[in-house]
């Protein structure tokens, strides 16, 4: 990519001066001022519910503000839309995903250009042959003709990223972009990023990956309960304490979980050459009672489809699964949950796992209507608020109450709100597929300790995560993928660094990247 002309008369890309914004309720930002330099990398950090989406969504025209001033390269600007931000310059890449499953990699990355076409005639050649520019910057190995449809939420993710550099932007507001990303990808990522920094782009980077943050930053502003409590504060200046004591209002006491003797090796699941329609390969491992058992993969590894076919969302073409002994044979979602008592959090928490337009209690009831009804099959109204508020208060969900709309609360709290849904049904063996993306290091802490409590009392519990560190610290076995295939099975020792090695060896390819993906990440010992 060519360098932006970038405005000489002053140093700020970006100006955000005593910015409000209340909803009925709540004051989701109050007095919030951003000042961020051009050619840098901000990071805009804080918990869940701190407003920092909220602060993306006004500077990127997606919401208006309620006071203060916004400035871009030195000129006052109110934005009445995601457009006028977009000709300003800005574009964004929100956690939630945003592409048209029916249209190709391509089409999909440079949908903007393709839109303003007035003639409707595109040449696909020629538009495939541009995308591949910005597949290439971010490593997704996928051809631009590929459909969305049939790809991974990593590789979705990926394509999110590509979209936003295609249009040539010289402010860039990247939220969350590695939450879906193993150490390659989110690697690429940053090496993407550094270079158009360089060139004069400039980054607001919202991330609870403290490591990246200190990796990539150049800058930190600090928001809690929707106010500045540090801005623009050096990165050279801080340490990871400072920056947690600033987040949450106390310094970080979670730790790695030391390793367990389990002394129950009852086998609760045996999963025996099951191969489905979207796997490479057939796969086998066996999982214990009270176990907490990790897989750890890149992108398209095989990790999510292996587990769609346990919950019956994809048939098993092939293979046997045992439960308690029993051969089970899943058909559907409802009958893996039902009889055989598997939970499952999807990655996709957005597009599978809640009722966005309805409340808390509807979400958290909806999985367990049939045990709540009477003889009649009519609900209690009773039990429902009763169990909603048990698990508001077991995870901490952040809300003005139970009756509020899913879509209201901040990105971490929903997805306490999809954890709560799942262990409402009281299930044997949970999956939870990345159980702490986008979330801050206080939930991602609870979120832990929940896992490990579920475990102590005889939960099965399966962790596929792209975070090497959180499967090291968690889990009590790995299962390690590559190319749709289980390649190695690693009892964990919580040895970080040898098992960080261990692990990445088996995933990546040969020729030492493991020890280079480690050292780039910097990753805690």
């Amino acid at each position: 990519m060519g360098s932006h002309p970038m405005d000489q008369q002053s140093n700020m890309a970006l100006t955000l001066s005593n910015i409000s914004k209340a909803y009925p309720g709540v004051k989701a930002l109050d007095n919030v001022s951003l000042n961020m330099e051009k050619g840098k990398v901000h990071a805009l950090i804080g918990e869940n519910g701190a407003g920092k989406s909220t602060l993306i969504k006004i500077i990127s025209g997606v919401i208006g503000y309620d006071n203060g001033t916004m400035t871009v390269n030195n000129t006052p600007v109110t934005f009445t839309g995601p457009r006028q931000a977009f000709r300003c310059g800005i574009n964004v890449v929100h956690q939630e995903r945003n592409v048209v499953p029916t249209f190709s990699v391509g089409e999909n990355i440079l949908l903007e250009k393709i839109a303003g076409n007035s003639f409707g005639m595109v040449n696909k050649d020629q538009m495939y042959e541009q995308a591949r520019e910005f597949i290439d910057m971010v490593g997704l190995q996928a051809p631009p003709e590929q459909k969305v449809a049939d790809l991974s939420a990593a590789e979705i993710q990926l394509i999110e990223i590509a979209k936003a550099l295609s249009s040539k932007a010289h402010i860039l507001l990247l939220d969350e972009p590695t939450s879906s990303l193993s150490f390659h990808e989110a690697n690429s990522l940053l090496k993407t990023i550094r270079r158009l920094r360089d060139q004069g782009v400039s980054f607001l980077y919202v991330s609870h990956k403290l490591e990246e943050v200190f990796d990539i930053a150049d800058t930190v502003t600090v928001l809690r309960d929707g106010k500045n409590v540090g801005s623009a504060l050096p990165i050279e200046k801080l340490d990871r304490n400072r920056l947690v004591s600033l987040m949450v209002g106390r310094t970080e006491n979670g730790k790695a979980l030391p390793a367990r003797v389990l002394n129950n090796k009852n086998e609760v699941l045996a999963v025996q050459n099951i191969k489905s329609r979207l796997s490479r390969s057939s796969n086998s491992f066996v999982l214990h009672k009270g176990e907490i058992l990790g897989w750890y993969g890149l992108v398209g590894a095989g990790r999510t489809e292996l587990a769609r076919v346990l919950m019956g969302y994809d048939p098993a073409l092939n293979g046997d699964i045992f439960i308690n002994g029993k051969k089970a044979r899943i058909t559907s979602v409802s009958q893996a949950m039902t009889r055989w008592k598997i939970g499952y959090l999807s990655e996709s928490r957005k597009e599978e796992g809640l009722f966005l337009t309805s409340s808390i209690i509807l979400n958290v009831s909806a999985s367990v209507w049939k045990s709540l009804g009477n003889a009649f099959g009519l609900l209690k109204n009773r039990d429902e608020k009763q169990l909603a508020e048990k698990y508001t208060r077991r995870l901490k969900i952040k809300t003005p109450g139970i009756s509020q709309i899913v879509n209201a609360l901040s990105g971490g709290n929903q997805q306490k709100v999809s954890f709560a849904k799942t262990l409402a049904t009281e299930p044997d063996i949970l999956i939870v597929d990345e159980p702490t993306v986008g979330v801050d290091v206080n939930t991602k802490h609870q979120i832990h300790e929940l896992i490990v409590e579920l475990s102590q009392k005889g939960v099965s519990i399966i962790v596929i995560s792209s975070d090497l560190t959180e499967v090291v610290h968690l889990t009590d076995r790995i299962l390690a993928f590559r190319d749709g295939k289980i390649c190695a099975d690693l009892k964990n020792s919580k040895d970080y660094g040898a098992m960080s090695r261990q692990v990445m060896e088996k995933c990546l390819k040969k020729g030492g990247t493991a020890d280079r993906a480690l050292e780039k990440n910097r990753l805690p010992n």
